[in-house]
């Protein structure tokens, strides 16, 4: 059997038709969106030389809870920790909310 022609079931669907529940769909981007950010978060406090325990004291969270933002495990994403984030890492952060889109999400280093 040719594994090439294997498809996700909401592939398959799809195809056929349907369509996945406005509610799914936006769960799925939630968790794409906590990756990206954690992704940014990671690479940027690596840059700095940060460990987990001191970017938590910088944001009021625990080293765990940090653990868990740089995991794409704390949803949901919220405005309170993009600014905590921001601040602590010196960078902006822009995230592009796009209409039945992908969203984005990017840190940019501030300007010295």
């Amino acid at each position: 059997m040719s594994h090439t022609r294997w498809k996700l079931s909401r592939e398959r669907r799809t195809a056929e038709g349907g369509a996945e529940p406005p509610e799914v769909v936006a769960e799925r981007e939630q968790i794409r969106l906590a990756h990206a950010l954690g992704q940014l978060v990671h690479d940027r406090r690596v840059a700095l030389g940060l460990t987990q325990s001191a970017l938590g004291l910088r944001i009021g969270m625990s080293e765990d809870e940090v653990e868990a933002v740089e995991l794409g495990g704390l949803l949901p994403l919220t405005a309170d920790l993009l600014v905590r984030l921001s601040g602590a890492l010196d960078v902006t952060v822009d995230l592009h909310v796009v209409s039945g889109g992908r969203n984005t999400l990017v840190f940019e280093e501030r300007a010295a």
